[in-house]
């Protein structure tokens, strides 16, 4: 496997950027120097998984930048100077394994280190004192980390109907095959609200394949989706099913465990796709969705396919519709969550941030 690109942000020759960068990084590691001005730039040039260090007053900087990159899943901050805000940044990335390494004499910065320590819940997240044996401990925890490297890659597919489907694929860098899971957005939205769960999905292990379906994001070539007919639009199953076998094309998947989360229109096409498929073994169902075929509801009370239901009790029919099938499905196969209110969708990720990553724990053991 390739080396991957640790970005080290430091705007002055502080003595760690010199310790850590001088000599000959560690298999698997590419050191990267920048400084705060350009740190930005230096983390979006580079595609795939990054570890980033911010040193001293770069350090705020650098998490910021590091924010707006997807694909940053680990951050050190030596002796770093970080501001309310940022540290509140911590708190909000949970994905994100964060070393705070600041010296014990240094009471600024050790103040600091322990409330980013603190603020960061990836179990991977530790608080390091600097010392002559810190420099091989930080290493090491790059090393760690680099081996739960993502790899990812923006993609596109063509559906049997000539729609040209764009999407972004994660696949965790393990040597065995993974499960794998498209995720399906809603008519009003893109790939973009599920940000966060392909993230979380990743980080369990998960091979991850986030589509714009047709007509919305990048999925234009053919028109835009309130332009198009019903019946257009009743055919973007086809979008969930060549996104299915792109996963399973992928020697890095275990074609055999398959699934899919879709959201009202999305969960619509998830499921009319999975009962003309097989491999598929879960679906999550967000919201908003009835069966309207009868294969559809088939499926779901076989007891073939786990099925997550989540929904807010507020939406009565829908409620209504979606416990009868989890009632009349087999014992175990289906699990429902229900809210209170009528939030629909992705509103439920905000009104219960542990959602999503039930959703994901959920999905690791369905798809074990």
């Amino acid at each position: 496997m390739d080396a991957i690109d640790v970005i080290v942000v430091a705007d002055d020759e502080h003595h760690q950027l010199t310790r850590l960068t001088g000599a000959e990084p560690p298999a698997g590691l590419t050191f990267v120097p920048t400084d705060s001005l350009h740190a930005a730039a230096a983390i979006t040039a580079r595609r795939g998984s990054l570890l980033v260090i911010g040193i001293g007053a770069a350090a705020g900087a650098a998490l910021e930048a590091s924010a707006e990159c997807g694909t940053v899943h680990g951050f050190v901050s030596l002796a770093g100077e970080l501001a309310p805000r940022q540290l509140a940044l911590l708190s909000e990335w949970p994905e994100l394994a964060v070393l705070a390494v600041a010296h014990s004499t240094d009471r600024a910065a050790l103040d600091t280190a322990v409330t980013a320590y603190l603020a960061a819940s990836h179990p991977a997240s530790d608080l390091l004192v600097d010392d002559p044996a810190a420099d091989e401990q930080v290493l090491a925890w790059l090393v760690a980390r680099a081996a739960e490297r993502v790899d990812t890659s923006d993609v596109a597919f063509t559906t049997t109907d000539g729609w040209e489907i764009h999407g972004t694929l994660r696949i965790p860098g393990r040597e065995e095959a993974l499960p794998g899971v498209v995720l399906l957005h809603t008519g009003r939205s893109d790939r973009t609200a599920y940000g966060r769960l392909e993230r979380l999905l990743t980080a369990a292990g998960l091979a991850v394949l986030n589509i714009d379906w047709r007509g919305r994001g990048e999925s234009t070539n053919l028109g835009t989706y309130f332009d198009l007919d019903d019946a257009t639009k009743a055919a973007a199953w086809r979008d969930a099913a060549a996104a299915l076998d792109v996963l399973a094309a992928d020697r890095r998947v275990d074609a055999t465990r398959l699934a899919a989360v879709g959201c009202v229109h999305g969960a619509e096409y998830a499921v009319r796709a999975a009962w003309r498929d097989r491999r598929v073994r879960a679906l999550v169902i967000l919201t908003g969705y009835r069966p309207s075929e009868p294969e559809e509801a088939e499926l779901l009370v076989s007891g073939d396919v786990d099925v997550l239901y989540v929904t807010a009790t507020a939406h009565t029919i829908t409620t209504d519709a979606m416990r009868e099938l989890h009632h009349s499905a087999p014992r175990g196969s289906s699990q429902m969550i229900e809210y209170s209110g009528s939030a629909i969708g992705y509103q439920l990720f905000e009104q219960d941030p542990a959602l999503e990553p039930r959703i994901v724990a959920w999905l690791a053991e369905a798809l074990r």
